[in-house]
């Protein structure tokens, strides 16, 4: 049988840290089930040390292309770029700021695509590296405990598991739309482009260990919810109408039963996740997201990651 081809795509902006990290995660991965094409970073007008990084893996390995803009256009149009140079049978698009843990990660997302040819777009498995600060161990939490709950949500087949970070697209969805300009929902956007072509075309690699450092400080946690609470919701339903936010609906028994096991784990940490996550939809932080496609960084979250920092 034919081993399916493979690229990998990675928008970056100001991901000098971390993106070494990321590639040499790639480089290290098992191709037993797949055939690996081309790595395409595309660096959206990045003013760090991204460029010349990525520029060291191009010298060694040619199969690794470096595209970068000469100023910042939003990781949408950094997206429609990668969609439009791929010709591979799958996409595999990552952040910048995750690190795969074993030589599997990418493998364990082909499988998953394989065992069925209705779905279109798998998503990763994210373990949250170790956090130290009060902040990094609240987040931490809240991430953990909400991912208990939208991976029971409709077998996981939902707009919360797509994290977007690690994103596995085969070619007849990633070849059939493009992302609006001034989209900053990225993952729900094409999660939605996934719905219209199979309703059950979506599945999470549960078994993946992707790691992801979470936000650690105070006005970072503000930043990233001015984005994920409030702007994602309200950037797709300018596109797709307002319909499409029937599918964001979470139980509340679900949720809360989440919730519950993560006090009893952790009291003190879930409680002070459950109040962070109250202020930032209390008082939203709308100046972090622009109109142009582009939303203020979190810098806490863009620290390098090594595998020893896994958190279980």
């Amino acid at each position: 049988m034919k081993k399916p081809t493979l690229a990998i795509g990675i928008p970056a902006h100001n991901e000098g840290k971390n993106i070494g990290s990321l590639l040499e995660s790639i480089l290290k991965q098992q191709q037993t089930f797949y055939v690996l094409e081309s790595v395409i970073v595309v660096c959206d007008g990045c003013a760090d040390n991204t460029v010349s990084v990525v520029k060291e893996f191009t010298q060694n390995h040619r199969y690794i292309k470096l595209l970068a803009f000469n100023k910042r256009l939003g990781k949408s149009v950094a997206l429609n770029k990668i969609y439009a140079l791929c010709k591979s049978d799958f996409l595999l698009t990552f952040d910048a700021d995750v690190v795969l843990e074993r030589s599997i990660e990418i493998e364990l997302m082909i499988k998953e695509m394989l065992r069925d040819d209705k779905i279109n777009l798998v998503g990763g498995r994210f373990i949250l590296v170790k956090q130290k600060t009060l902040m990094g161990k609240l987040s931490y939490v809240s991430f953990v405990s909400f991912e208990d709950a939208f991976l029971k949500l409709n077998g996981g087949n939902n707009f919360f598991a797509l994290v977007g970070a690690a994103s596995l697209i085969r070619k007849r969805l990633y070849k059939s739309f493009t992302y609006p300009k001034a989209t900053i929902s990225d993952q729900n956007y094409l999660f939605a482009m996934a719905l219209r072509i199979d309703q059950r075309g979506f599945r999470v690699a549960k078994d993946t260990r992707i790691l992801m450092r979470p936000v650690s400080t105070f006005n970072d946690w503000r930043t990233l919810g001015a984005r994920s609470v409030v702007a994602d919701k309200e950037n797709i339903a300018h596109f797709l109408g307002k319909g499409i936010l029937q599918r964001y609906y979470m139980p509340r028994s679900l949720y809360f039963k989440s919730l519950l096991k993560w006090f009893f784990k952790t009291p003190f940490y879930t409680t002070g996740a459950i109040a962070m996550n109250i202020f930032i939809r209390a008082f939203p932080y709308r100046k972090a997201v622009h109109t142009d496609g582009t939303w203020d960084l979190t810098h806490s979250s863009k620290e390098t990651i090594v595998s020893e920092q896994s958190q279980d």
